[in-house]
């Protein structure tokens, strides 16, 4: 019980993949009947599986190692380019973009995609340092304002698709993340090394981190495109 990979895949679970799971299946709640059972497996599937390869990549590169000549600027600069890229990558795949219900498809995709990225992270981050039990509330709760996100994140690039806009989309949502991963490292920066020596950072930099990934889900949740059982037939034939 004491395990860090037991730990670990209990917190995230729970706080990642557990809350992705619940979110989506709340977006979709009252169409669930008129979208494709098949691509919805696909669009989540493909999140975790796209995750997990993103953060392998910045794993091994050490871009989210704190460096005693740079901080936290590879995580900063280099993770929102990378975060973004397989996003793109995902949403962008015919199976689902060309469809109405594509956002709904991409929220999936999205929401899962975060999941994904931040357990693992979260399972490297305790086998590097000694958490307490403040330090896992205030990462799985980053962790999961991340899944809250990238799940907007996802919608907005499948509406910019539409435009034939979504690489400038993702392009600028990276540039968001990338304010959003300075609020991050500020409070890692207190967590792992005490340099502000107060823990009013973590606190203030997690309530502005959640404020404004919450923002980009809602509104792209409000505009997400009403699916009717007539649609759904259509898109079948």
């Amino acid at each position: 019980m004491d395990s860090i990979i037991f730990q670990g895949n209990v917190i995230g679970m729970l706080a990642y993949i557990v809350s992705a799971m619940l979110l989506f299946s709340w977006l979709i709640k009252d169409i669930e009947e008129n979208l494709v059972e098949r691509k919805l497996y696909i669009a989540c599937g493909l999140g975790v599986v796209l995750g997990t390869c993103a953060d392998i990549i910045m794993i091994l590169g050490g871009i989210n190692s704190y460096s005693e000549s740079s901080a936290y600027a590879s995580k900063i600069l280099v993770s929102p380019i990378i975060i973004a890229i397989f996003l793109f990558i995902g949403v962008n795949r015919r199976t689902f973009k060309e469809e109405v219900g594509a956002p709904y498809y991409s929220a999936g995709f999205g929401l899962f995609y975060g999941g994904a990225i931040e357990f693992w992270k979260l399972l490297v981050t305790e086998e590097v340092h000694d958490l307490s039990v403040f330090d896992f509330f205030i990462i799985s709760a980053f962790g999961f304002s991340t899944v809250v996100f990238l799940g907007g994140a996802a919608m907005w690039i499948s509406y910019g698709i539409r435009k034939n806009e979504g690489a400038r989309t993702a392009s600028r949502l990276a540039l968001l993340y990338l304010v959003l991963s300075f609020l991050n490292t500020l409070a890692l920066e207190e967590i792992h090394y005490d340099i502000y020596e107060t823990i009013i950072v973590p606190l203030i930099s997690l309530l502005g981190f959640f404020v404004i990934s919450s923002a980009i889900f809602h509104q792209a949740k409000i505009r997400l495109p009403a699916i009717s059982s007539k649609t759904k037939k259509s898109l079948k034939t």
